[in-house]
């Protein structure tokens, strides 16, 4: 008899002693996740500050007259998008000069500008700013140049440093949409090819 009651003590102790590593398992996992959710709402805080800086290096840029459009993906008037480098996809305005360069990766001729594609300049005029309800910035102007003679409209999304830019040619037609993100003129990080 005092076995079997031994061998139950022994087992009622088991059994509570493995409750007990189950409830701290429960809790070690509850802590671990309330941990992960800590961090996921600190990065997220933290991302939304960066954002809001550069939206607000971005404004400034843009009110300044002096800024590089970074396109990471183009889209021709056929809707079709191609991604690029974005270092040689641009569009930029400074000093009353604006640019814009595509150099395309999935084309094999090297292009007029050296880089696949054409880079072409021309004087902004008729520059305007304007932000609506949403915080959404645009910009819009007017490039004449020896190679291109076109409207310019951009869009700076709200608390972000990400754009698109339309350029619609004044003779064509032939729009072309670039999207990417937008820096002051002085921050990025382009490769020009030869300017027409």
């Amino acid at each position: 008899m005092k076995r079997i009651v031994s061998y139950i003590v022994v087992l009622a102790v088991s059994m509570c002693g493995m409750t007990q590593m189950k409830a701290q398992k429960a809790v070690t996992k509850e802590a671990k996740k309330v941990e992960r959710e800590v961090k996921k709402q600190e990065r997220l805080a933290q991302d939304a500050i960066q954002d809001a800086e550069q939206f607000n290096q971005a404004v400034q840029a843009l009110n300044n007259q002096s800024f590089v459009l970074e396109a990471n993906s183009i889209q021709p008037m056929n809707g079709q998008v191609f991604y690029v480098n974005s270092g040689t996809n641009f569009v930029s305005l400074n000093n009353g000069q604006a640019m814009v360069q595509i150099a395309s990766t999935f084309n094999p001729n090297p292009g007029p500008n050296g880089l696949g594609g054409i880079t072409v300049q021309g004087m902004a005029s008729n520059i305007q700013t304007k932000q609506d309800k949403e915080g959404n910035m645009y910009l819009s102007m007017s490039v004449m140049g020896t190679f291109i003679s076109a409207t310019v409209n951009l869009v700076l999304y709200n608390d972000s440093n990400r754009a698109s830019v339309t350029i619609d040619p004044n003779f064509s037609g032939r729009n072309l949409t670039m999207t990417g993100t937008l820096v002051p003129y002085s921050d990025s990080n382009i490769f020009q090819g030869t300017t027409y």
